[in-house]
């Protein structure tokens, strides 16, 4: 069942926000909701993310994450989104499934379900929008992706009232020893997977092949 499935990446990153203050609001799925679809404008839905719709209704990270509603009366959903992104975007970026995105900028983040597992488990990518379309790969899954965005937090210098802030940080680009602990990920690089996503942004391939140590 998809509430029992557990997410202590997610878990996680709500503690550390809590824990530093940081900004945040979660709300819980609308009542008339019902429950999460199969699928997302043609996309089978990842089990995680799934179960993440079935137990959040709306979650935004002040300056970092916003996860967009399953359905939603007023805000921009997963589902519009989405039957936006299959008819705007070219092969092979259009078969992602976005599920969230910076809260300050157009960067996205993405499932890839022509990656998914036996499980129907699905890695995560950052995409870049703005100049030659291109995608990093952030997480072996959604919770692991939730996983290393709290370690991230969790490492940003503290600022106190009377101090400037420090220099901005960006993930994913700032994030590289977070998300080098996700073994399953850096097996995944390894072995190409992800290399159809990076072709046409020579940054992308050097940073990631970087911090996995890929050859």
């Amino acid at each position: 069942m998809q509430s029992a499935t557990a997410l202590p990446g997610f878990e996680r990153l709500l503690e550390v926000c809590q824990g530093r203050a940081h900004p945040l609001k979660l709300e819980p799925p609308l009542p008339s909701g019902g429950p999460v679809e199969p699928s997302v404008a043609g996309q089978p839905m990842d089990p995680q993310l799934a179960a993440l719709y079935a137990r959040a209704g709306y979650l935004w990270v002040r300056d970092e994450l916003y996860l967009f509603p399953a359905r939603h009366e007023r805000r921009p959903d997963l589902h519009r989104v989405n039957a936006h992104w299959r008819k705007d975007q070219v092969a092979p970026f259009g078969s992602l499934l976005v599920f969230a995105k910076d809260d300050r900028l157009a960067y996205c983040y993405a499932t890839v379900p022509s990656l998914s597992d036996a499980r129907g488990v699905q890695p995560v990518v950052w995409v870049d929008v703005y100049e030659a379309l291109y995608a990093v790969p952030v997480a072996s899954c959604v919770d692991h992706f939730f996983a290393t965005y709290a370690r991230y937090l969790e490492t940003a210098p503290a600022v106190s009232a009377d101090e400037e802030s420090p220099p901005r940080r960006i993930f994913p680009w700032h994030a590289s020893e977070a998300i080098a602990r996700d073994a399953e990920l850096v097996r995944r690089v390894q072995a190409g997977h992800f290399d159809f996503l990076m072709k046409e942004s020579t940054r992308a391939r050097e940073w990631v092949e970087a911090w996995a140590g890929r050859p």
